[in-house]
């Protein structure tokens, strides 16, 4: 299907129009967009489906391939240190992602500062929840469901355990999240209800914990999905040259 110059141009225009409903996301307090909740959002999504599959279906190609090597690194450095295996990785990730919606909706970052580093939990406190609060704002942050976690980026280091070790997930949440006055109730940015949202958690292996290092907007998957893995060469010609270890 091509486009031309002045039905591209409509396009962008659309996009422009209906590109007008933010909401605070949770966790980062970064802005997610409302697109595609209204009739019209509907059918602009259909058009642009039908537009962008070829570049979708590349994203998907691409992240799906890096996702897959992940996994199989770390099923190799889990020979050494099991902290690294995914299933456990999976199940510590989900964890610390539950927690760290549930202080956000508490406004009190000091519920999880056994799973956050300190910059994130200082930045989270000071910047965010006690300025709304300064403001008389309440964001309304509820995880209704954690969809995915797929491992896009390794950072691995040379100590004999791997501290420092830095791993970029990118996760699929289902989740309520919007910004209200706290005495009218009067919802001031977003809407109610649950909508579906996707960013990239970096955690941090410190001291043999997997704290969260920082989030950032799930529209950069793709290019963590390129970026290529900072693994030290003593490990490519060591631990990583070996077969990965049968299931069983």
């Amino acid at each position: 299907m091509k486009l031309d110059k002045k039905k591209w141009f409509w396009l962008v225009v659309l996009i422009t129009l209906f590109y007008i409903d933010p909401i605070y996301a949770g966790p980062g307090g970064f802005i997610a967009k409302g697109l595609f909740k209204s009739f019209w959002g509907k059918i602009l999504l259909a058009l642009l489906f039908v537009v962008l599959f070829p570049l979708i279906l590349y994203v998907k190609i691409v992240e799906s391939i890096k996702e897959r090597k992940n996994k199989k690194i770390l099923q190799k450095i889990s020979i050494k240190n099991k902290a690294f295996n995914w299933l456990q990785l999976e199940k510590e990730f989900s964890n610390s992602i539950r927690r760290v919606y549930n202080a956000w909706s508490n406004e009190d970052m000091g519920e999880v500062r056994e799973y956050v580093n300190h910059w994130y939990w200082q930045n989270q406190q000071a910047v965010f929840i006690e300025q709304w609060k300064r403001d008389n704002l309440k964001n309304v942050s509820r995880l209704q469901k954690l969809e995915k976690i797929r491992p896009l980026y390794l950072e691995l280091t040379e100590d004999p355990d791997f501290e420092g070790t830095r791993i970029a997930v990118a996760i699929d949440v289902e989740a309520e999240d919007y910004l209200k006055e706290r005495d009218s109730g009067k919802i001031v940015q977003g809407k109610s209800g649950v909508q579906s949202l996707d960013y990239i958690w970096l955690f941090q292996y410190t001291e043999g914990k997997w704290l969260l290092d920082e989030i950032r907007e799930g529209s950069l998957s793709l290019q963590f999905a390129k970026l290529e893995n900072s693994i030290p060469d003593s490990l490519k010609a060591g631990i990583l040259a070996l077969s990965c270890p049968k299931k069983g």
